[in-house]
C-alpha cells in the first residue's frame, strides 16, 4: 500500500472514529433527554394517583387533562382484560407501536396503566443517526481532500528543499574542484610540447600527481557526503559503538604509538546505527589527530552509556581557529585551508563527521579541549 493511500486511509479512520464519539454521543444525549421527559410525563400522572388513593382513576384522567399530556390512560382486571379510559394518539395499548409503560397497582389486583408512544422518538433517533451516517461520509471527504493538499504542499517544500540543497551542494562542489583543476591545468599546460627540462619537469610530473591526488581525496569525499545527504536507506541494524570504538583506537595505536591515550569507554554501548558511517566518523577524528597534532600530545576518548550516548575525541594539539569553536557545520565546510593543503586533504573531514551525526539524528559540537586542542562532542540518541 502506497504511502498516500496510507495517509488517507489513516485521516478516514481518525476522523470516523471521532465523528461517531462526538454525533454518536450528542445523538444519544437526545434520545435519552426525549425519554426522560416521557418518564417525568409517568411519574408525574403517577405522583397524582398516589395522592388520591381513594379515587385514582379520576386522579389519572385529571393529571392527563390538566397537563395537556399525550398519554394513554387504561384500567386492567386481575384476569388481564384491559378497557382503555383515555387513548393517546398513538400509544395504543395492544398494538404495533413501542410504547412507554407505567402499571400503578390499586386494589384486589387490579391495575392502572399508563401509556405513552416512543414512536417519534425512534424516528428522530433514526433521523439522527441517518444524518450522523452522511455528516461522517462529508468529513471524511472533506478531511482526505484536505491531507491530500496538505501532503502535496509538504512534498513540494521538501522536493524544493532538497532542490535547493542539491544547487547548494553542486555549487560548493564545483568550488572546491576548480582549485587544483587550475593548478593541473597550468602545469598540463607548461608538460605541453616538453617545453620543461630536467629538474623542472620532474618538479613539474610531482606537483601534477600531487594535485591529481588532491582531486580524488576531494572526489571521494564529496561522493560520501552526497550518499549521506541522500533519503535515509536501511542500512542501520544494531552497532556495538563500544566494540568499534576499541578497535579503532588500536588500529590508531598502531600507526601513532607517541600519543598518551586515556580512555573512559563504557562497556557494550548500543545503538541502532550505520556501521560504515560511524566506522568513517571514528576514522576521520583520529586521523585529524595523527595528522594536524603533535605526534607526542594527549588523547582522551570518552563514551558513555544512557538514555542518549555522549561521545567524545580530544586532543593536545594545536585546535582550530578560535572562532571556529561552537559554530555550526553547513555544506561543504572548511575551518582551516591550510591544513588541507599542507597534508594534501580535502579539508572536508568535520563536514563528513557532522553528516554521520546528522544522519544518526544526533548533535555534534565542536569545542576548546582542557587538553589544549579541539574536543568534537557528539550526542547520539539509542534509535
Amino acid at each position: 500500500m502506497k504511502s498516500k493511500t496510507r495517509q488517507i486511509l489513516a485521516t478516514a479512520i481518525v476522523t470516523s472514529m471521532l465523528s461517531i464519539l462526538i454525533g454518536g454521543f450528542a445523538v444519544w444525549g437526545s434520545y435519552e433527554s426525549e425519554t426522560g421527559i416521557i418518564d417525568e410525563h409517568l411519574n408525574t400522572v403517577a405522583l397524582d394517583v398516589a395522592q388520591s388513593p381513594d379515587n385514582p382513576i379520576t386522579a389519572a384522567l385529571l393529571s392527563v387533562e390538566q397537563n395537556s399530556f399525550d398519554l394513554t390512560v387504561a384500567f386492567m382486571t386481575p384476569n388481564g382484560e384491559t378497557a382503555t379510559l383515555k387513548e393517546s394518539r398513538k400509544a395504543v395499548i395492544g398494538g404495533e407501536e413501542k410504547l412507554r409503560v407505567r402499571n400503578i397497582p390499586l386494589q384486589a389486583g387490579e391495575k392502572l396503566v399508563i401509556a405513552s408512544s416512543l414512536t417519534d422518538i425512534d424516528h428522530s433517533l433514526r433521523k439522527n443517526l441517518w444524518r450522523l451516517l452522511i455528516f461522517i461520509i462529508f468529513t471524511n471527504i472533506v478531511a482526505s481532500f484536505a491531507s491530500i493538499l496538505i501532503s502535496r504542499s509538504t512534498a513540494l517544500a521538501f522536493e524544493r528543499t532538497q532542490r535547493e540543497k542539491m544547487q547548494e551542494f553542486l555549487g560548493d562542489a564545483a568550488h572546491e574542484l576548480r582549485t587544483p583543476l587550475t593548478v593541473i591545468k597550468g602545469y598540463a599546460k607548461l608538460l605541453e610540447g616538453n617545453k620543461l627540462e630536467g629538474d623542472r619537469e620532474v618538479q613539474a610530473f610531482t606537483r601534477l600527481n600531487s594535485e591529481i591526488k588532491r582531486m580524488e581525496s576531494l572526489i571521494g569525499d564529496l561522493l560520501i557526503l552526497a550518499e549521506l545527504g541522500e533519503e535515509e536507506g536501511g542500512e542501520f541494524s544494531a552497532l556495538n559503538l563500544s566494540q568499534l570504538l576499541s578497535e579503532s583506537v588500536d588500529d590508531f595505536v598502531g600507526v601513532a604509538s607517541g600519543h598518551a591515550i586515556e580512555l573512559l569507554i563504557d562497556k557494550d554501548v548500543v545503538l541502532d546505527g550505520s556501521e560504515k558511517y560511524l566506522q568513517r566518523f571514528i576514522t576521520n577524528a583520529l586521523t585529524n589527530i595523527r595528522v594536524h597534532a603533535p605526534h607526542d600530545a594527549p588523547v582522551r576518548i570518552t563514551l558513555k552509556g544512557g538514555k542518549d550516548i555522549k561521545l567524545i575525541i580530544e586532543d593536545g594539539g594545536a585546535g582550530l581557529p578560535a572562532d571556529s569553536y561552537g559554530e555550526k557545520i553547513q555544506g561543504l565546510k572548511r575551518f582551516d585551508r591550510s591544513r588541507s593543503r599542507e597534508t594534501g586533504g580535502s579539508g572536508l573531514g568535520l563536514s563528513i563527521m557532522n553528516a554521520v551525526v546528522e544522519r544518526h539524528k544526533g548533535a555534534l559540537t565542536l569545542r576548546k579541549s582542557d587538553l589544549g586542542g579541539l574536543a568534537i562532542e557528539v550526542q547520539l540518541p539509542r534509535t
